[in-house]
């Protein structure tokens, strides 16, 4: 960035300063990710985050020669079961870890997550500084940091918070091919677009409307199809989701995690909408929201403002094509955080220099900073709330013990919390679990085959052992399975918040 123009900001006035206050800003942002560091993953959407952790033990186990042979076996075969979804990237730097530290530690995928978030915040400080100011870069970076929803959210294992760290650093690479247009900027830009798609390919909405709008603003269709680097950036964009997906199609059976997903009566209900606008919210705030909105329209150059609004369009879209998962999984919102930040930051640029057109004194200048601190402090400290709110390490042994109880050698249908994730995990036993109520409706939606609930039963009680039930709440509210079982089968054991019933010795009439 220009000296002299970094020179005239509020935070750019001196370098030292700057450094000190970004230095400052990237601690807080790691640290607040850090606090409750070993508890177990509970917090935040338990089903996805064992679904990752699952993966990387069964990684980890399968050269693990010290480890019993029925739980390699176990661990393994659950690995290999899991639906292939998108890449494993995160699961086997997970387990490339444990294998370095010699043991299985839940905190390993959380500080990952943590570097991963930061990372993107390194490169959205940098793109929204050359796109608009240091100062309206520096209000991004903290927005994007104690955003508390991302604070959360981005301490998870799961791929979401590398694709976000990837996305921002994806913009950052195209904007600066815009900006110099050599072919080593568009090779690192393809690089970069191909990588954050790899992750996850719905990063592509997140992509393709924003860049396509830039190129078509900037040099038009004609100049753009006769254009090598914009060529050189496509398929290099393209080929690693290609790539993966067609080996999934043939090797992975990946097509179904294809079906489900879009759901067109959904659409043309206007309460969908109110409640897509409510989780926006919850993640941005009011406030957030209102303001990036109505930042798009505070970039200057025509090109940046086309390409922020193709961000935008990006993400309705999005939602307009996984209605259902946008608001039963509000992780697919994640992108919305940089996306605001970006969106602020002409309108925090404007701001500072106004303050900086008054010329106040030192003592104004530093009561200014100080406000901005609080409030940074304020966030942090309604994220320790909120993590500190629960504490999950009663967990583990709780679920041991069921599975002591049950016995892992039997088979076992179950009620259970994360479709039998975590009694899986902690347990150590992998049961055929019995769908909840929301599955129930998905599937309705999805159109699958009516049985009766003597079928739906049969299906997923026969040959098993015994049904287990730890979600009493889930039970009342699905009474045709509380009167069969309660009415069929002995209850053998009621444990602290579980049933037992033995499917094997059926009441005689």
């Amino acid at each position: 960035m220009d000296n002299q123009k970094t020179a005239h900001t509020f935070f750019g006035r001196s370098p030292l300063l700057l450094g000190i206050t970004l230095g400052l800003i990237f601690l807080l942002g790691i640290g607040i990710r850090l606090y409750d560091l070993t508890d177990p993953p509970l917090d935040f959407h338990s089903t996805r985050q064992f679904w990752s952790f699952l993966i990387a033990r069964g990684m980890y186990y399968e050269n693990l020669d010290t480890a019993p042979e029925w739980q390699r076996d176990l661990a393994v075969a659950t690995w290999r079961s899991q639906p292939a979804i998108e890449p494993t990237i995160f699961e086997t730097i997970v387990a490339t870890t444990y294998n370095v530290v010699g043991d299985e530690k839940i905190w390993i995928p959380r500080i990952y997550s943590t570097l991963f978030w930061v990372a993107g915040g390194l490169g959205l400080y940098l793109l929204t500084s050359d796109m608009t100011s240091v100062d309206g870069g520096m209000i991004a970076l903290i927005f994007y940091l104690f955003v508390p929803f991302g604070a959360i959210a981005s301490r998870s294992f799961q791929p979401d918070p590398l694709m976000v760290a990837a996305l921002i650093w994806a913009w950052w690479g195209f904007c600066r091919w815009a900006q110099n247009k050599t072919m080593r900027m568009a090779l690192i830009a393809g690089l970069l677009i191909g990588f954050s798609m790899l992750i996850k390919s719905v990063a592509v909405f997140f992509l393709l409307f924003g860049i396509a709008a830039y190129v078509l603003i900037d040099c038009g269709l004609n100049a753009a199809l006769r254009d090598r680097q914009i060529w050189l950036i496509a398929i290099l964009a393209v080929l690693p989701v290609v790539g993966y997906t067609l080996y999934g199609l043939f090797f992975l059976e990946m097509e179904s995690q294809f079906q489900g997903r879009f759901f067109p009566e959904m659409l043309t209900d206007p309460t969908h909408y109110f409640r897509w606008g409510s989780e926006m919210m919850a993640i941005v705030g009011f406030g957030g929201l209102f303001l990036g909105l109505v930042g798009i329209f505070g970039f200057q150059q025509p090109a940046q403002r086309s390409f922020i609004m193709g961000l935008w369009g990006g993400y309705f879209l999005y939602g307009l094509a996984f209605p259902y998962h946008f608001l039963t999984h509000n992780y697919y919102h994640l992108p919305l955080i940089p996306l605001v930040a970006l969106s602020l930051a002409p309108i925090a640029a404007a701001g500072f220099k106004t303050i900086q057109s008054r010329q106040l004194k030192i003592f104004s200048q530093m009561a200014i900073g100080v406000l901005i601190l609080a409030a940074v402090f304020l966030q942090m400290w309604d994220i320790r709330v909120e993590l500190a709110r629960s504490d999950y390490r009663h967990e583990p042994p709780y679920w041991e013990a069921i599975a002591d109880t049950v016995g892992r050698e039997n088979k076992v249908a179950a009620l259970t919390q994360d479709y039998g994730y975590r009694l899986l995990y902690y347990g150590w036993i992998d049961v055929h679990n019995w769908p909840d109520t929301g599955f129930m409706k998905y599937r309705e939606l999805r159109g699958g085959r009516e049985m009766t609930f003597d079928e739906w039963f049969a299906k997923h009680t026969d040959e098993m052992d015994y049904f287990l039930v730890t979600r009493i709440k889930e039970l009342d509210r699905q009474q045709e399975l509380k009167e069969k079982l309660y009415a069929n089968y002995p209850l053998i054991k009621v444990g602290e918040g579980y049933l037992l019933f033995d499917l094997g010795s059926p009441i005689q009439e």
